[in-house]
């Protein structure tokens, strides 16, 4: 029986190998066959990060943009600043006492460094800053808001850097058609971030896009604590009041991909806003809406 066993197992294993055999290309490799295999080998050295961790960093960015901004309105970190500064200039004007002088320049950066950092442990928790976001001034939202499309533009930028080069080395997209570039941000963009594609793409072929994402993924478990005394829609308006913010991250990610082919930022309008599932399912503990981000670009091509 052992002998049976063992001389099938060989049986297998030279017919597998008669197959991998069977299967490699002969001949020269085409320029084709190069750029996948530089695909392949780009891949494989790519450093992987679990979904679900990605998606909480991209969450993260709306808190950590409110923490900044406490930060930098708080007033003893602007003295030290300012003292900073001061100290600064003292050691350009008195270079007798620079050794002293230069101390004192030391002691006030470690003190600012540790009012700047970030300090998981001692940090608010983000719901909390999420909340003190929606409830601030209309400046103070802006300027956080101006701070996560910053952020999301840098992504976007960063990501497309890395998909075009993993697609083909050799490709220039410089003369890429706008509805090819957005079908790109539909497919592969939301792809690689999202783990899906856009839902639909609409476009009037005069530089305005609606991309549609009925089940934008990293908003899906937001929920709130219900306030019995309101009802179903108000504690819905509520529920989307708190989830807007997150969406000026995938906003600022498509201006970033724009931008990265060349258009100029003041070019591109890129907003979004919820609307309502095709089917109006509204499933228990799906998020109740989709996001539909609105894309106007002005130039005709960069």
């Amino acid at each position: 029986m052992d002998a049976t066993r063992s001389s099938r197992s060989n049986s297998n294993t030279h017919g597998s190998t008669r197959y991998h055999n069977q299967s490699q290309p002969t001949g020269p490799v085409t320029d084709q066959q190069r750029v996948k295999q530089q695909f392949q080998l780009f891949q494989d050295a790519l450093p992987k990060v679990n979904s679900l961790s990605f998606r909480a960093l991209i969450n993260e960015i709306v808190p950590l943009a409110m923490s900044m901004e406490k930060i930098k309105d708080n007033s003893d970190t602007n003295e030290l600043v300012e003292q900073e500064a001061d100290t600064n200039e003292s050691v350009k004007k008195d270079s007798d006492s620079k050794d002293s002088i230069e101390q004192e320049v030391d002691e006030v950066s470690k003190q600012l460094d540790t009012r700047l950092t970030l300090n998981t442990g001692k940090g608010e928790a983000s719901d909390k800053l999420i909340r003190e976001l929606c409830d601030s001034e209309e400046d103070v939202h802006e300027r956080v808001m101006n701070r996560v499309r910053s952020m999301g533009l840098q992504i976007g930028c960063n990501l497309t850097e890395l998909l075009v080069f993993s697609n083909n080395p050799n490709l220039h997209f410089r003369d890429m058609d706008i509805l090819l570039i957005m079908k790109f941000i539909c497919r592969d963009v939301w792809k690689q971030l999202f783990e899906k594609q856009i839902d639909n793409l609409k476009t009037n072929h005069r530089g305005t896009f609606y991309l549609l994402d009925y089940n934008y993924i990293p908003i899906q478990e937001f929920a709130i604590d219900e306030d019995e005394s309101l009802d179903a829609s108000a504690n819905e308006e509520r529920l989307l009041a708190l989830v807007a913010p997150f969406l000026e991250i995938p906003a600022g990610i498509i201006k970033g991909v724009l931008v990265s082919f060349g258009y100029q930022s003041e070019e591109i309008s890129c907003s979004a806003s919820f609307i309502d599932r095709p089917t109006g399912d509204k499933t228990v503990g799906v998020f109740p809406k989709g996001v539909s981000f609105h894309v106007q670009v002005t130039a005709s091509n960069p």
